[in-house]
């Protein structure tokens, strides 16, 4: 089964968990949870996602290599959005081309909820442009 939207929540803190699922399944996309980068992993060998909600900062495997993972993934690679509290410095670690958003914690409930929608719909539209051909840089006219 491809991703339709699914996103995975990603948080070690049980109430930001349920509450980040809650504004998932309210925006009416299907969700799944994990408390730490180990357990997202095993989730994301058993399953597509479109979008994982991640926070950085997590016992185990944290955040930055959750991200790490899924840039090396062979696989589709979801868009990411980030929720800390942590020092923004941190931010400037993080791959660009991997991370859709980053939102501070604490956090405006329907911004993370249309972040979210926007996420699984920005992956929605580039499947959807796949068939145009591409051609290889260097190759202008």
């Amino acid at each position: 089964m491809g991703p339709e939207g699914r996103v995975l929540v990603v948080d070690d803190e049980p109430a930001i968990r349920a509450l980040v699922a809650k504004i998932v399944e309210r925006a009416g996309l299907p969700v799944d949870s994990a408390r730490d980068g180990a357990e997202a992993i095993e989730k994301l060998d058993a399953q597509e996602y479109a979008v994982v909600v991640v926070d950085l900062m997590m016992p185990n495997v944290d955040g930055f290599a959750l991200i790490d993972y899924l840039k090396d993934r062979k696989h589709e690679r979801p868009a990411v959005i980030v929720i800390s509290a942590g020092d923004p410095a941190s931010f400037r670690h993080l791959d660009g081309a991997m991370v859709h958003s980053i939102v501070r914690k604490p956090f405006d409930i329907d911004v993370l909820g249309d972040l979210i929608t926007a996420a699984a719909e920005s992956l929605r539209s580039t499947k959807q442009k796949g068939d145009l051909l591409r051609f290889p840089a260097g190759n202008a006219c």
